[in-house]
């Protein structure tokens, strides 16, 4: 799931009690809501930005009701935006538009978290990649695994020593640790590790080294959890 905060929501409402009873709900979810008093209102926001993950509309909308709105953002403004039309007692229909029930309710954010889902996981970035030792494992499961447990038993084991080398200001030492773990992130197409380990080696500053490390090291422990929350071999 990507972080709910970048979230935002055009919300076109003009009951003061709907659009409380909307941003109580939202915030639970830590969205972003823009409230929009007409459907007019939210054309012209929609015209100077790009930002919003979903537009709510009521169906009555004024003075464009909600699917002719749907269609000017589609058709005039040319945004693929996901529009829902909220309504009283809102029932199924195939008619390929969202709904959501008025007034609105937890069900109808559990709706539009429905409607949001592809763009969250769109937007969820992993922090390592598989790609290459798939390609190189032919499809061997057991070999992945073992190239995940060698990777983090003996990346953790360099994070000791850089520590040590930190805290001795040793910069040789510092050096040639990054420069041996690097190909362990680049393993994992870690461009984030890869990139701190290159300045470790060759570019960084005496007096950046601490952060850097500080940073590698979080970054291997980022990546470690995620490995141990995908995998349960690795727990």
């Amino acid at each position: 799931m990507s972080n709910n905060k970048n979230i935002q929501i055009l919300l076109v409402e003009s009951n003061q009690e709907e659009k409380e009873n909307f941003n109580s709900l939202a915030a639970t979810e830590n969205w972003t809501v823009i409230q929009m008093g007409s459907s007019y209102e939210a054309i012209q926001w929609l015209k100077k930005n790009d930002t919003a993950s979903l537009v709510v509309v009521p169906h009555d909308a004024a003075p464009l009701n909600a699917y002719q709105t749907f269609d000017y953002i589609r058709k005039e403004i040319k945004i693929d935006i996901p529009v829902v039309i909220s309504r009283n007692n809102a029932t199924e229909s195939n008619d390929g538009h969202n709904y959501i029930d008025k007034p609105f309710t937890a069900n109808s954010i559990k709706s539009l978290k429905n409607t949001l889902q592809p763009i969250e996981d769109e937007n969820t970035q992993k922090v390592y990649s598989l790609e290459y030792l798939e390609t190189i494992s032919g499809g061997n499961h057991e070999f992945l695994i073992d190239c995940l447990k060698t990777f983090i038993s003996s990346v953790s084991g360099k994070m000791d020593e850089l520590k040590v080398a930190v805290q001795d200001n040793n910069i040789e030492n510092i050096g040639a640790i990054a420069h041996n773990i690097k190909p362990s992130f680049e393993m994992l197409e870690s461009t984030i590790g890869r990139d701190i380990c290159n300045k470790l080696t060759y570019e960084a500053e005496t007096s950046d080294i601490p952060v850097l490390a500080e940073e590698l090291n979080n970054e291997f422990s980022t990546i470690e959890a995620a490995l141990k929350n995908d995998f349960k071999e690795l727990r």
